[in-house]
């Protein structure tokens, strides 16, 4: 059964990503991107949302190529899809999809064929080991069947090269966190714990009906004065004392995309002010966010831009930190193909990737200050056309906090 063509495209977010995926195909040597899921509401293919924001339960096909896009889905789950009017023709199967998907492909005829499975990229990975399976199992005694190749690289692009739209998006996102940043930290008192903290900023979100960006359980991550531990863990008991340095890990989502800002403040004591170690230690984290956001030029390799980074840390006597430069932000938290990392086995191919025009990266270099804490700061930054353009306040100087 088929549904008759869309005659024009719905004007929308959701098209305009859809152009964009046509649009980079022959970037990436793919004459069609099929994606293929089932019983989307455990589990998602993370692509599928950008084009959709519906669930499939039986097996659905998405195939765009590089003038037209349709899709194959059983009968049930049409009706919502085809009033959408995003897809140029939505075919449907009763018993099953073999015929209606070689059909299909029949007609446009594909070479290379980009299918969601990526080794390095977890966001490029939504195709499940059986649906891949199946999907050979479908196509073969057919030419297709050897036409199938890791769309991963494809999707990096697609996910982190971010429209307008997105970009705008972002952006909003960002300056509502930074609002809450300053309304906690005109709510923090001394005794005050990091757990209460974290509580304020959870108060926060709640109140703007928006939900944190990672799970709440470490979102915000807190960290106060040395002996917090640091890394993705909630926040302690730690009480906020003069003299102690108060750091803090937070994003939302609003408008289905992501900030992330890391801020620290130091509780002055009777001095008044921050010791020279934490002063300098702050300096340098902005020369580092500066140097970083001049080197995020289009072209430049993710894993050089961080390594300039670590350069400029040890020539201040500081040691590398134990993570990457930055990532992608957009949609997830943690977006796009390629990472601003070092060359490091956990990070596989992605500190490889070429940063490109228009992406959104976090910069988030970090010091663990013997005998203070944790000096970090996070900045949202757009790839330009000669760097980094700053989306984030970029706090330059050390916010000293005189509480009682």
């Amino acid at each position: 059964m088929y549904t008759a063509p869309t005659a024009t495209r719905a004007s929308s977010l959701n098209a305009l990503k859809l152009a964009q995926a046509q649009s980079l195909l022959s970037d990436f040597g793919l004459d069609a991107w099929l994606i293929v899921v089932r019983e989307t509401s455990e589990r998602p293919d993370p692509t599928l949302r950008f084009l959709v924001e519906l669930d499939f339960t039986w097996t659905t096909y998405f195939l765009v190529t590089r003038d037209w896009a349709g899709a194959l889905v059983a009968t049930f789950d049409a009706p919502d899809l085809v009033q959408l009017g995003l897809f140029d023709e939505v075919r449907t199967y009763k018993e099953g999809s073999r015929a209606a998907l070689i059909a299909m492909l029949e007609e446009r005829k594909p070479g290379r064929i980009g299918i969601n499975y990526s080794t390095h990229d977890a966001l490029a990975d939504g195709l499940t080991a059986g649906l891949r399976d199946q999907l050979a199992e479908t196509l073969a005694g057919t030419p297709f069947a050897g036409r199938l190749v890791g769309a991963g690289p494809f999707v990096g692009a697609f996910r982190g090269v971010k429209l307008p739209e997105e970009r705008a998006a972002i952006a909003r996102a960002v300056e509502e966190t930074e609002a809450m940043f300053d309304r906690v930290r005109s709510a923090l008192r001394l005794g005050m714990t990091a757990r209460q903290i974290a509580s304020a900023f959870h108060a926060e979100a709640e109140r703007a009906g928006v939900r944190t960006a990672w799970p709440i359980h470490h979102c915000p991550t807190v960290t106060v004065g040395p002996r917090a531990p640091v890394g993705h863990v909630g926040p302690g008991e730690e009480a906020l004392e003069p003299g102690c340095l108060v750091h803090m890990d937070f994003g939302i989502v609003r408008g289905g995309y992501c900030s992330d800002l890391q801020r620290v403040w130091y509780a002055a004591g009777p001095e008044g002010g921050a010791p020279e170690p934490v002063r300098r230690a702050y300096a340098t984290m902005v020369e580092a966010i500066d140097l970083a956001a001049k080197r995020l030029v289009p072209g430049a390799v993710g894993w050089e831009v961080d390594q300039a980074v670590r350069d400029h840390l040890g020539s201040r006597g500081f040691p590398e930190y134990a993570h990457a430069l930055g990532h992608h932000l957009g949609r997830a938290v943690h977006d796009g193909g390629g990472v601003l990392g070092p060359r490091w086995e956990r990070y596989g191919d992605e500190p490889f990737e070429k940063v490109r025009l228009g992406s959104v990266y976090t910069l988030e270099p970090s010091i663990q200050l013997e005998g203070h804490g944790l000096v970090a700061l996070e900045e949202d930054v757009v790839v330009g056309a000669r760097g980094g353009e700053f989306l984030s306040r970029f706090p330059r100087e050390l916010p000293i906090l005189r509480l009682s």
